[in-house]
């Protein structure tokens, strides 16, 4: 199984020192990869999102150049609130300065008010993704474009780079959320699935449904990559206790439970008080849970 770490990006965390610091204490510490969120304005007082949130396609850019070898991606990039071709050209331009290390994980969203803010319709959030979704493949996955859609309209235009130098394949793009619809997507238009804080019981469900619905559609499977949020709005516990907690025994049983439910990458997704005691968290997982599964 793969590990990677999800940054937190706000607050005293939102330095160049913090991020540098954590960005190349995951690569020391041998995570596959670093990932990062996105919101664009956040309703004041809210207690679930930070409300000064470093703006994740700039700290991505950022990221490429502060390290080496770690996955780069976004847990999740919110696809209606930008300009599908904007973005496209954003993305390829981060995986050439990175090398090919970009994955983009995506997402409908959920917060109304945010929605509300950006002057786009909440209604419209799921058949602005799918269209989003296209218009992204259309750009990167043709020597030149066209495109008709509700949303968005172009013609003859050349298209961007369809990969980085060395990579295979185009940039993956990888279907956050839970609901039976992010499923949907995420076997039809998308490269791999990314719930967020599923027991390992609930996982194998969800994995079954997802390979099933890549079957109907004639597509191969992609990876699943789950994050986990301790104390997150949809976490799972079995036998009164969350998953990732209790000893380093019990927390490596968890993986391992994980590991045979399907989940091919566990993304951390940590808080603490400052940078280093983060870190320290994450070299205990790495030596002393990880290394056991």
């Amino acid at each position: 199984m793969r590990y990677s770490i999800a940054i937190p990006q706000a607050n005293q965390f939102a330095t160049p020192t913090a991020l540098r610091s954590m960005a190349r204490a995951a690569e020391d510490l041998g995570f596959d990869g670093i990932w990062v969120s996105d919101h664009v304005i956040v309703p004041t007082g809210s207690d679930y999102i930070p409300e000064n949130l470093v703006e994740p396609l700039a700290l991505l850019a950022w990221l490429a150049s502060e390290t080496d070898h770690v996955t780069l991606g976004t847990s999740v990039l919110i696809l209606p609130y930008r300009n599908p071709v904007f973005t496209a050209k954003f993305l390829s331009s981060v995986d050439v300065l990175c090398g090919g290390r970009l994955a983009v994980g995506v997402g409908a969203g959920w917060l109304e008010a945010e929605f509300d803010a950006l002057g786009v319709p909440f209604a419209e959030r799921g058949a602005r993704t799918d269209e989003a979704l296209a218009v992204i493949r259309n750009l990167w996955e043709t020597e030149t474009s066209a495109y008709d859609g509700e949303f968005t309209t172009y013609r003859d235009v050349r298209s961007f780079p369809k990969a980085a130098p060395g990579r295979r394949g185009t940039i993956p793009l990888v279907v956050g959320g839970n609901a039976a619809v992010s499923v949907r997507r995420a076997a039809q238009l998308g490269d791999g699935w990314h719930p967020i804080n599923l027991s390992p019981a609930d996982l194998g469900v969800g994995v079954a449904d997802y390979r099933r619905r890549c079957d109907e559609a004639g597509r191969s499977p992609g990876p699943v990559i789950m994050r986990h949020m301790p104390g997150g709005r949809t976490e799972a516990r079995a036998n009164g206790r969350a998953p990732l907690t209790g000893s380093t025994r019990e927390m490596a049983a968890d993986l391992a439970a994980y590991a045979e439910a399907g989940l091919d990458e566990m993304m951390l997704s940590w808080a603490d008080r400052s940078v280093d005691g983060l870190i320290a968290r994450w070299r205990t997982f790495m030596r002393e849970v990880a290394s056991k599964v």
